[in-house]
């Protein structure tokens, strides 16, 4: 009787023990014996419009799809019990230039097994000035599997990475300082002389056209540059800032002067080579007061014969008063 309880308990100890392998492995047992990767894939379209700095956001759709490799591949998705699973992606953004912003909304991919349906996410890009015009940007997306377990196979965790391309447009910003303001007062035989520092804020080379648009119809002389060329900050800051003079000489009509005149100057930016790509125009304003007394034109040989018959005169004055 003593032999047989001995050897129930033995038997109850036992398999008490054997019970608590079991679940202590049945995780492990649960992880499957095979494992099959999937093929990721990432679609997007090709940007027809560029991204200008500064002005907004670029939007593109990311089409995220898989598939199983392998010689499993065909039993795991027709047989086995993972064929109507759902495989989750994450996607995320890796590297970025330095002038760039980038994000993605729905991130997480949720896909199910034997669909060909793909999983919409979006891209959304910001870029800086310091983005260079037409040149190509890069984000780089990384999309990474999450294991997924089944009894006989696993889904693998696989982590592979995409460069989606973009183009950086043309972003016009141009400067215009006057030192000097844009009002002078000057008399009938002087010159005003306005000062205009023009500067390219932009990020690509910068024509800036220069035309004088409004003159008074009587005879004011007015000259300035055509144009300048501007570098771009993008590209190291050389020659990024020029200086030009509006010179305004008021005509010369014989008396007093107390007139005011207004000169619009015309600066149209294009990017160098592009005039297709036309900046913003900025249209300036410059006043000019002539103001005193003026021996009208001609005045030159008239004033020299007067001053030499002066001369004569004053001379002959003292030597005939010596004489006497």
């Amino acid at each position: 009787m003593r032999k047989n309880l001995r050897t129930v308990k033995t038997g109850i100890i036992f398999g008490t023990l054997l019970l608590s392998l079991f679940v202590a492995f049945i995780p492990s047992a649960s992880a499957g014996l095979l494992t099959v990767d999937p093929l990721i894939n990432l679609r997007y379209p090709i940007q027809e419009e560029n991204i200008i700095p500064n002005s907004g956001v670029l939007d593109i759709p990311l089409e995220t799809t898989f598939k199983l490799t392998g010689p499993l591949a065909g039993i795991v998705e027709g047989r086995s019990l993972l064929s109507n699973t759902d495989v989750q992606i994450e996607l995320k953004v890796v590297q970025t230039p330095d002038w760039c912003t980038a994000s993605i909304a729905n991130p997480l991919a949720q896909l199910v097994l034997n669909s060909e349906t793909p999983y919409q996410s979006t891209l959304t890009v910001t870029v800086t000035e310091n983005a260079p015009a037409f040149t190509q940007g890069v984000v780089r997306i990384s999309a990474t599997s999450k294991l997924q377990r089944g009894l006989l196979f696993n889904i693998g965790q696989v982590s592979v990475e995409f460069d989606i391309s973009f183009i950086i447009g043309y972003w016009s910003v141009v400067s215009y300082e006057l030192p000097d303001g844009n009002y002078l007062e000057v008399g009938p035989l002087g010159i005003a002389d306005f000062q205009i520092d023009i500067e390219n804020i932009g990020n690509g080379p910068t024509y800036v056209g220069i035309e004088v648009v409004d003159i008074p119809e009587d005879q004011w002389s007015v000259s300035i540059a055509s144009s300048v060329q501007l570098s771009s900050t993008v590209y190291g800051g050389e020659g990024i800032k020029e200086t030009v003079h509006l010179k305004i000489k008021p005509p010369i009509g014989f008396g007093f002067h107390n007139e005011i005149k207004n000169f619009k100057v015309m600066f149209t930016p294009y990017y160098l080579g592009r005039p297709d790509l036309v900046g913003q125009p900025e249209p300036i304003t410059f006043t000019v007061q002539n103001i005193g007394m003026s021996p009208g034109a001609g005045f030159e040989i008239p004033l020299i014969v007067t001053v030499v018959v002066i001369v004569v005169l004053l001379y002959y004055f003292f030597i005939m008063k010596r004489k006497k």
